[in-house]
């Protein structure tokens, strides 16, 4: 008998495609909450010499927020446009990446969840994402402890997990971000790369689940 597959999630907290596409993982989830579990996987978009000033490595940004708009639907917020074009401030995924795996540790029920307000937190709010009281701000209305966060976010061990993460992701060819993968019985292979809508995803995922169950029955 198979398993229940897992449809795992590789994005990057810093990765402006990414924040267009959490709504499409948010309805996905639903619709797939009985046939799939979710894993979600910070992949390091701007890790060791990518770690830049948006100024310095990703000017780009501030001419490509209206193309991610367009094609998503999605909006920025006019506090992180202003980053964007002010250009200092650094783009850095090791923190919210080492914040995604605790929350992942900690309470891995609210992992998508997770994930969408560290985005909303940089992409709206033009909050700082290298700082840990960002995190454990975003973390006051859960269940996770502050002292129990601080404790792993504080701890190399998480920063040696999350550089092992982006070494798996690179193996596993899903180095660009959005990346949606599906595990079957212990086999991993990818669905599909890039910011794709909900009822492509939909469609394909809802083929795949039903062959599925047929080669379980």
């Amino acid at each position: 008998m198979l398993n229940k597959p897992t449809l795992i999630y590789v994005y990057d907290p810093l990765c402006g495609w990414c924040f267009g596409f959490h709504p499409v993982m948010e309805k996905l989830a639903l619709r797939f909450k009985d046939k799939l579990s979710i894993n979600v996987v910070p992949g390091g978009l701007a890790i060791g010499d990518n770690a830049q000033t948006i100024g310095e490595g990703y000017s780009y940004i501030a001419g490509a927020l209206k193309q991610v708009e367009k094609a998503t639907g999605v909006e920025f917020g006019e506090n992180f446009k202003l980053l964007a074009e002010e250009g200092s401030y650094l783009y850095d995924s090791m923190p919210s990446c080492k914040a995604q795996n605790i929350v992942n540790k900690l309470a891995p029920e609210l992992a998508l969840n997770f994930a969408g307000k560290l985005q909303h937190a940089l992409f709206v709010d033009g909050k700082n994402l290298n700082q840990k009281e960002a995190f454990i701000e975003l973390l006051k209305d859960t269940d996770v402890s502050p002292d129990a966060f601080s404790d792993l976010y504080e701890n190399s061990e998480i920063t040696t997990k999350t550089t092992e993460l982006f070494d798996w992701c690179r193996r596993v060819d899903a180095a660009a971000f959005p990346t949606l993968l599906l595990e079957i019985n212990g086999e991993i292979g990818v669905m599909s790369k890039g910011y794709r809508p909900y009822d492509t995803i939909e469609s394909h995922l809802h083929h795949l689940v039903n062959n599925i169950e047929k080669m379980s029955s």
